[in-house]
Protein backbone atom coordinates (compact mmCIF):
# COMPACT_ATOMS: atom_id res chain seq x y z
CA UNK A 1 0.00 0.00 0.00
CA UNK A 2 1.57 3.06 -1.01
CA UNK A 3 2.84 5.53 1.73
CA UNK A 4 3.45 9.14 1.83
CA UNK A 5 2.24 12.59 2.02
CA UNK A 6 1.33 12.61 -2.04
CA UNK A 7 -0.85 9.54 -1.25
CA UNK A 8 -4.58 10.14 -1.64
CA UNK A 9 -6.72 10.07 1.61
CA UNK A 10 -9.83 8.46 1.11
CA UNK A 11 -11.55 6.48 -0.90
CA UNK A 12 -12.98 9.28 -3.25
CA UNK A 13 -9.43 10.89 -3.39
CA UNK A 14 -8.09 7.66 -4.99
CA UNK A 15 -11.04 7.30 -7.42
CA UNK A 16 -10.53 10.90 -8.88
CA UNK A 17 -6.96 10.37 -9.40
CA UNK A 18 -7.85 7.00 -11.23
CA UNK A 19 -10.24 8.49 -13.30
CA UNK A 20 -7.85 11.39 -14.13
CA UNK A 21 -5.11 9.48 -14.93
CA UNK A 22 -7.14 6.51 -17.18
CA UNK A 23 -9.99 8.57 -18.90
CA UNK A 24 -7.70 8.85 -21.82
CA UNK A 25 -6.67 5.70 -22.68
CA UNK A 26 -10.42 4.59 -21.91
CA UNK A 27 -11.60 6.78 -24.22
CA UNK A 28 -9.10 6.17 -26.68
CA UNK A 29 -9.65 4.91 -30.36
CA UNK A 30 -12.40 6.66 -31.66
CA UNK A 31 -14.50 7.26 -28.42
CA UNK A 32 -12.68 10.68 -27.36
CA UNK A 33 -15.72 12.48 -28.62
CA UNK A 34 -17.80 11.27 -25.45
CA UNK A 35 -15.90 13.04 -23.27
CA UNK A 36 -18.22 15.98 -24.16
CA UNK A 37 -21.56 14.35 -23.28
CA UNK A 38 -21.13 11.78 -20.68
CA UNK A 39 -20.64 11.59 -16.64
CA UNK A 40 -17.88 9.98 -14.19
CA UNK A 41 -17.38 10.15 -10.75
CA UNK A 42 -17.84 8.07 -7.74
CA UNK A 43 -21.91 7.32 -6.51
CA UNK A 44 -23.67 4.09 -4.64
CA UNK A 45 -22.55 1.56 -2.27
CA UNK A 46 -19.59 1.74 0.39
CA UNK A 47 -18.22 3.56 2.69
CA UNK A 48 -15.91 5.45 0.32
CA UNK A 49 -18.89 7.38 -1.48
CA UNK A 50 -19.77 8.84 2.11
CA UNK A 51 -16.39 9.90 2.68
CA UNK A 52 -16.49 7.70 5.80
CA UNK A 53 -13.92 4.74 4.71
CA UNK A 54 -10.32 3.98 6.90
CA UNK A 55 -8.53 1.55 7.10
CA UNK A 56 -10.79 -1.06 8.26
CA UNK A 57 -12.52 -0.69 4.99
CA UNK A 58 -10.23 -1.35 2.84
CA UNK A 59 -10.54 -5.06 3.63
CA UNK A 60 -13.22 -5.53 0.51
CA UNK A 61 -14.36 -3.61 -2.06
CA UNK A 62 -12.06 -0.61 -1.93
CA UNK A 63 -9.61 0.38 -4.24
CA UNK A 64 -8.86 2.56 -7.40
CA UNK A 65 -11.95 2.18 -9.40
CA UNK A 66 -14.90 5.30 -10.84
CA UNK A 67 -18.55 4.85 -12.71
CA UNK A 68 -19.18 6.26 -16.19
CA UNK A 69 -22.82 7.40 -16.83
CA UNK A 70 -23.30 7.30 -20.54
CA UNK A 71 -26.82 8.88 -21.83
CA UNK A 72 -29.18 5.93 -23.76
CA UNK A 73 -27.52 6.77 -27.43
CA UNK A 74 -23.82 6.59 -25.99
CA UNK A 75 -24.92 3.53 -24.02
CA UNK A 76 -26.68 1.51 -26.85
CA UNK A 77 -22.72 2.29 -29.27
CA UNK A 78 -20.35 2.01 -26.91
CA UNK A 79 -21.38 0.87 -23.27
CA UNK A 80 -20.11 -3.01 -23.97
CA UNK A 81 -16.70 -1.74 -25.36
CA UNK A 82 -16.31 0.50 -22.67
CA UNK A 83 -17.08 -1.62 -19.83
CA UNK A 84 -14.77 -4.70 -21.53
CA UNK A 85 -11.93 -1.65 -22.00
CA UNK A 86 -12.47 -0.53 -18.16
CA UNK A 87 -12.27 -4.17 -16.68
CA UNK A 88 -8.83 -4.24 -18.37
CA UNK A 89 -7.49 -1.61 -17.01
CA UNK A 90 -9.20 -2.07 -13.65
CA UNK A 91 -6.79 -4.83 -12.41
CA UNK A 92 -3.65 -3.15 -12.71
CA UNK A 93 -4.09 -1.21 -9.70
CA UNK A 94 -3.29 2.31 -9.12
CA UNK A 95 -0.69 4.91 -7.02
CA UNK A 96 0.32 1.51 -5.46
CA UNK A 97 -2.76 0.54 -4.43
CA UNK A 98 -4.07 -3.00 -5.07
CA UNK A 99 -7.57 -3.46 -7.54
CA UNK A 100 -10.38 -3.61 -5.69
CA UNK A 101 -11.79 -7.27 -4.77
CA UNK A 102 -15.04 -6.49 -5.76
CA UNK A 103 -16.55 -9.10 -3.21
CA UNK A 104 -20.09 -7.21 -3.90
CA UNK A 105 -19.85 -7.94 -7.74
CA UNK A 106 -19.85 -11.68 -7.20
CA UNK A 107 -22.91 -11.18 -4.87
CA UNK A 108 -24.60 -9.83 -7.68
CA UNK A 109 -23.78 -5.76 -7.22
CA UNK A 110 -21.52 -4.19 -9.16
CA UNK A 111 -20.56 -0.63 -7.81
CA UNK A 112 -17.98 0.16 -10.07
CA UNK A 113 -17.50 0.08 -14.37
CA UNK A 114 -19.69 1.57 -17.37
CA UNK A 115 -23.31 2.52 -16.71
CA UNK A 116 -26.38 3.76 -18.74
CA UNK A 117 -27.27 7.08 -16.28
CA UNK A 118 -31.09 5.43 -16.64
CA UNK A 119 -30.38 2.31 -15.76
CA UNK A 120 -28.18 3.14 -12.50
CA UNK A 121 -30.47 5.41 -10.89
CA UNK A 122 -33.40 2.50 -11.54
CA UNK A 123 -30.37 -0.15 -10.17
CA UNK A 124 -30.42 2.31 -6.89
CA UNK A 125 -33.63 3.02 -6.25
CA UNK A 126 -35.86 0.51 -7.75
CA UNK A 127 -38.08 2.12 -9.66
CA UNK A 128 -37.91 4.05 -13.28
CA UNK A 129 -37.82 7.71 -13.55
CA UNK A 130 -38.17 10.09 -10.91
CA UNK A 131 -40.64 10.01 -8.17
CA UNK A 132 -43.03 12.62 -8.46
CA UNK A 133 -45.86 12.11 -5.92
CA UNK A 134 -45.97 11.17 -2.02
CA UNK A 135 -46.98 7.59 -2.91
CA UNK A 136 -44.04 7.42 -5.68
CA UNK A 137 -41.31 9.07 -2.78
CA UNK A 138 -42.90 6.87 0.26
CA UNK A 139 -42.25 3.35 -1.69
CA UNK A 140 -37.97 4.37 -1.98
CA UNK A 141 -36.14 3.01 0.91
CA UNK A 142 -34.71 6.19 2.15
CA UNK A 143 -31.29 4.15 2.22
CA UNK A 144 -31.68 4.23 -1.44
CA UNK A 145 -31.69 7.85 -1.61
CA UNK A 146 -29.27 7.85 0.60
CA UNK A 147 -26.62 5.43 -1.44
CA UNK A 148 -28.05 7.43 -5.19
CA UNK A 149 -26.84 11.10 -3.51
CA UNK A 150 -23.92 10.34 -1.92
CA UNK A 151 -20.34 10.50 -3.30
CA UNK A 152 -19.27 12.71 -5.78
CA UNK A 153 -18.98 13.86 -9.47
CA UNK A 154 -16.16 14.13 -10.99
CA UNK A 155 -17.41 15.28 -14.86
CA UNK A 156 -20.28 15.56 -16.31
CA UNK A 157 -21.34 17.06 -19.82
CA UNK A 158 -23.88 15.99 -20.13
CA UNK A 159 -25.95 17.26 -17.60
CA UNK A 160 -28.37 14.21 -17.57
CA UNK A 161 -26.85 12.52 -14.81
CA UNK A 162 -26.53 15.23 -12.26
CA UNK A 163 -30.40 16.24 -13.14
CA UNK A 164 -31.56 13.68 -11.82
CA UNK A 165 -28.62 13.84 -8.98
CA UNK A 166 -30.21 17.44 -8.08
CA UNK A 167 -33.78 16.53 -8.13
CA UNK A 168 -32.91 13.73 -5.20
CA UNK A 169 -30.81 15.77 -2.97
CA UNK A 170 -33.42 18.52 -2.92
CA UNK A 171 -35.62 15.88 -0.25
CA UNK A 172 -38.76 14.70 0.14
CA UNK A 173 -41.47 16.87 -0.52
CA UNK A 174 -42.43 19.35 2.19
CA UNK A 175 -45.56 17.15 3.58
CA UNK A 176 -43.86 14.44 3.53
CA UNK A 177 -40.56 15.50 5.66
CA UNK A 178 -43.13 16.71 8.25
CA UNK A 179 -44.77 13.33 8.69
CA UNK A 180 -41.75 12.05 9.09
CA UNK A 181 -39.96 14.50 11.65
CA UNK A 182 -43.54 14.33 13.57
CA UNK A 183 -43.50 10.17 13.69
CA UNK A 184 -40.00 10.16 15.02
CA UNK A 185 -40.59 12.51 17.64
CA UNK A 186 -43.47 9.92 18.73
CA UNK A 187 -41.00 7.49 18.82
CA UNK A 188 -38.53 9.28 20.38
CA UNK A 189 -40.61 10.09 23.16
CA UNK A 190 -42.23 6.88 23.71
CA UNK A 191 -38.58 5.10 23.66
CA UNK A 192 -36.73 7.30 25.30
CA UNK A 193 -38.40 10.17 27.39
CA UNK A 194 -41.14 7.23 28.64
CA UNK A 195 -40.12 3.91 28.45
CA UNK A 196 -36.39 3.59 28.79
CA UNK A 197 -36.43 4.61 32.45
CA UNK A 198 -39.40 2.64 33.34
CA UNK A 199 -37.64 -0.68 31.83
CA UNK A 200 -33.79 0.52 33.32
CA UNK A 201 -35.02 0.74 36.58
CA UNK A 202 -36.92 -2.84 36.74
CA UNK A 203 -33.64 -3.89 35.97
CA UNK A 204 -35.10 -5.21 32.75
CA UNK A 205 -31.78 -4.50 30.60
CA UNK A 206 -32.39 -6.43 27.38
CA UNK A 207 -35.39 -3.90 27.02
CA UNK A 208 -33.92 -0.76 28.33
CA UNK A 209 -31.07 -1.12 25.74
CA UNK A 210 -34.18 -2.11 23.15
CA UNK A 211 -35.57 1.25 23.96
CA UNK A 212 -32.17 3.35 24.43
CA UNK A 213 -32.00 2.44 20.51
CA UNK A 214 -35.07 2.80 19.21
CA UNK A 215 -34.72 6.66 20.86
CA UNK A 216 -30.87 6.81 19.53
CA UNK A 217 -32.35 5.60 15.79
CA UNK A 218 -35.93 8.06 16.04
CA UNK A 219 -33.56 11.39 17.11
CA UNK A 220 -30.61 10.52 14.72
CA UNK A 221 -33.61 10.55 12.02
CA UNK A 222 -34.93 13.51 13.16
CA UNK A 223 -31.74 15.15 12.84
CA UNK A 224 -31.32 13.81 9.27
CA UNK A 225 -34.87 14.91 8.54
CA UNK A 226 -34.65 18.51 10.04
CA UNK A 227 -31.29 18.91 8.12
CA UNK A 228 -33.04 17.60 4.63
CA UNK A 229 -30.66 14.98 4.42
CA UNK A 230 -30.92 11.30 3.67
CA UNK A 231 -30.12 8.72 6.47
CA UNK A 232 -27.55 6.60 4.96
CA UNK A 233 -27.22 2.60 6.00
CA UNK A 234 -27.66 2.17 9.14
CA UNK A 235 -24.35 1.59 10.65
CA UNK A 236 -23.12 4.89 9.45
CA UNK A 237 -25.99 7.00 10.77
CA UNK A 238 -24.58 8.25 13.53
CA UNK A 239 -20.89 9.40 12.37
CA UNK A 240 -23.20 11.02 9.69
CA UNK A 241 -24.29 13.69 11.84
CA UNK A 242 -21.37 15.88 12.48
CA UNK A 243 -21.86 16.94 9.04
CA UNK A 244 -25.39 18.21 9.90
CA UNK A 245 -24.75 21.19 11.89
CA UNK A 246 -26.00 22.50 15.44
CA UNK A 247 -28.57 19.67 15.15
CA UNK A 248 -26.06 16.74 14.20
CA UNK A 249 -23.59 17.33 16.81
CA UNK A 250 -25.90 18.33 19.74
CA UNK A 251 -28.19 15.08 19.49
CA UNK A 252 -24.78 13.00 18.42
CA UNK A 253 -23.20 14.43 22.18
CA UNK A 254 -26.24 13.87 24.03
CA UNK A 255 -26.55 10.35 22.58
CA UNK A 256 -22.69 9.16 23.10
CA UNK A 257 -23.23 10.59 27.09
CA UNK A 258 -26.72 8.74 27.83
CA UNK A 259 -25.20 5.35 26.42
CA UNK A 260 -22.09 5.90 28.85
CA UNK A 261 -24.21 6.82 31.69
CA UNK A 262 -26.25 4.08 31.96
CA UNK A 263 -23.19 2.06 30.49
CA UNK A 264 -21.73 3.24 33.96
CA UNK A 265 -25.07 2.13 36.38
CA UNK A 266 -26.55 6.03 36.45
CA UNK A 267 -29.94 6.06 35.03
CA UNK A 268 -30.87 8.93 36.12
CA UNK A 269 -27.68 10.88 34.51
CA UNK A 270 -28.79 8.75 30.94
CA UNK A 271 -31.92 9.98 31.70
CA UNK A 272 -31.15 13.94 31.75
CA UNK A 273 -28.71 13.51 28.52
CA UNK A 274 -31.72 11.44 26.79
CA UNK A 275 -33.63 15.42 27.22
CA UNK A 276 -30.86 17.33 26.33
CA UNK A 277 -31.13 15.46 22.78
CA UNK A 278 -34.80 16.07 22.89
CA UNK A 279 -33.94 20.18 23.55
CA UNK A 280 -31.90 19.90 20.54
CA UNK A 281 -34.55 18.83 18.16
CA UNK A 282 -37.53 21.18 20.07
CA UNK A 283 -35.02 23.71 19.43
CA UNK A 284 -34.17 23.01 16.18
CA UNK A 285 -38.39 22.73 15.50
CA UNK A 286 -39.04 26.24 16.83
CA UNK A 287 -36.28 27.74 14.65
CA UNK A 288 -37.33 26.46 11.44
CA UNK A 289 -41.22 27.69 12.71
CA UNK A 290 -42.16 23.87 12.77
CA UNK A 291 -43.69 24.34 16.19
CA UNK A 292 -44.66 27.31 18.74
CA UNK A 293 -44.68 24.97 21.83
CA UNK A 294 -41.91 24.66 24.38
CA UNK A 295 -43.21 21.39 25.90
CA UNK A 296 -39.75 19.48 25.86
CA UNK A 297 -42.28 16.13 25.69
CA UNK A 298 -41.85 15.19 22.23
CA UNK A 299 -45.38 13.74 21.68
CA UNK A 300 -46.44 17.42 21.70
CA UNK A 301 -44.05 18.34 18.91
CA UNK A 302 -45.22 15.45 17.11
CA UNK A 303 -48.85 17.03 17.45
CA UNK A 304 -47.32 20.06 16.30
CA UNK A 305 -45.59 19.36 13.30
CA UNK A 306 -48.18 17.04 12.17
CA UNK A 307 -51.06 19.83 12.06
CA UNK A 308 -48.69 21.60 9.52
CA UNK A 309 -49.05 18.70 6.96
CA UNK A 310 -51.51 20.15 3.88
CA UNK A 311 -52.47 17.10 2.55
CA UNK A 312 -55.69 15.87 5.06
CA UNK A 313 -55.30 11.71 4.08
CA UNK A 314 -51.39 12.12 5.34
CA UNK A 315 -52.18 14.19 8.26
CA UNK A 316 -54.47 11.62 9.33
CA UNK A 317 -52.16 8.88 8.90
CA UNK A 318 -51.36 6.97 11.84
CA UNK A 319 -48.18 8.56 13.93
CA UNK A 320 -46.77 5.62 14.72
CA UNK A 321 -46.71 3.89 11.49
CA UNK A 322 -43.33 4.29 9.73
CA UNK A 323 -43.93 6.81 7.03
CA UNK A 324 -41.70 5.39 4.08
CA UNK A 325 -40.65 2.21 3.51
Amino acid sequence: MREGADAPATGLALSRAFFEATVDELLSDGYEGLRDHMAAGLVGAGSECLGFDDEASRDHDWGPGYCVWLDPTDWNKAGKALEERYRAIAPRGFAGFPPRDNSSERMGERRVGVFPVDGFYVWLLGTPGLPSTVDEWRRIPERALATATNGEVFLDTSGRFTRVRRRLLAYYPDDLRLKLIAHDCLIAAQAGQYNFGRQARRGESLAALSCLARFSEAATHAAYALSRRYVPFYKWASHGLVALGPVGHGVREALEAALAAWRAGNVGLAEGEIERACHVLVEALQDEGLSQSDDGFLVAQAVEVNSRIRDGELRAEDLMAPATA
